[in-house]
């Protein structure tokens, strides 16, 4: 009697979970009625059960009635090409746990005022990033070391990318002032592209994605970069970083060597700090210059 039920239950469930694939399928084919799609998709049953689940024609006439695993449902919500909450609502008729990579409403709200706590303790250049690489705030160091002009946070649409792309600021000229200093640039920009990338794979079909991407593109360089490798496999937080710096205020600009690492204010990456510290003497009197304690130095982080 309860294996009947179990079984009657697992039937139903099968049934709902083919209802959201077909209704998301039929969604993905009305959308590229007019115009092909760039990888020639075309979202039929028979596409869907060679791409992505072999069952899939079986389950549909009834001579299967397992459930996919919960992999499987991811794989048919990317080759459904699923927003964040499609592919969510998905995994949630299978009675499987969603995808859930970023913090959302009051709980980002708090992460964010944390992080703003934390960095306003920091006696290094800090910023606060999102994993759309926004940037929510950054402390006086930070704005003095790269000379970020105060009103840089009008409407509220400062990226990582505005910073290391756009020659409005001084970051990029100040970075690429010679040939080993552009090579680094360069490749500080690759891999933060892949990273990027590689980050938020599961958006990459949602709204915020494609709508961030468009206004990537209106930087050359990094349609360029775009899909390049870097050249080094090793870790590039462990790789030092150049920039012409000043050592007073009426000081010339002389080259500095610092290094970037991540701070995490909850259980997920972001919002996360990016915190500055130096690496060589040059960039300690730099640092020393926009209060940094020097005796700190040596031994922040290290622990």
């Amino acid at each position: 009697m309860t294996m009947h039920k179990d079984e009657d239950f697992q039937y139903k469930t099968l049934k709902i979970v083919l209802g959201e694939i077909e209704a998301v399928r039929m969604k993905r084919q009305r959308e590229y009625t007019e115009l092909s799609h760039p990888l020639l998709k075309r979202f039929t049953q028979q596409e869907l059960n060679d791409e992505a689940c072999p069952t899939y024609k079986n389950l549909l006439v009834g001579r299967s009635r397992r459930i996919p695993d919960r992999q499987t449902m991811i794989h048919i919500a990317e080759y459904l090409e699923c927003t964040s909450d499609e592919r969510n609502d998905l995994l949630l008729a299978a009675d499987y746990l969603p995808i859930h990579y970023e913090l959302e409403g009051r709980s980002l709200e708090l992460a964010l005022e944390q992080a703003q706590q934390i960095m306003s303790n920091l006696p290094f250049p800090a910023m606060i990033v999102t994993h759309t690489l926004d940037i929510k705030g950054l402390n006086e160091p930070f704005r003095h070391l790269f000379d970020i002009p105060s009103d840089s946070f009008m409407n509220g649409k400062l990226n990582k990318v505005d910073f290391h792309f756009n020659s409005d600021f001084s970051i990029r000229p100040r970075s690429t002032f010679d040939a080993e200093s552009f090579e680094e640039w360069e490749s500080h920009a690759i891999y933060g592209i892949q990273a990027f990338k590689r980050y938020n794979m599961f958006s990459r079909y949602d709204h915020w994605y494609k709508k961030l991407i468009d206004r990537f593109r209106k930087y050359d360089d990094l349609n360029k970069y775009w899909s390049m490798q870097p050249k080094d496999s090793s870790n590039e937080v462990e790789h030092s970083k150049i920039i012409l710096a000043r050592m007073g205020a009426m000081a010339d600009l002389a080259p500095i060597r610092y290094k970037q690492i991540h701070l995490s204010v909850s259980s997920h990456m972001y919002p996360g700090i990016e915190v500055y510290l130096p690496i060589d003497e040059p960039g300690r009197r730099v640092f020393e210059y926009l209060g940094c304690p020097a005796e700190c130095q040596n031994n922040a982080f290290n622990k």
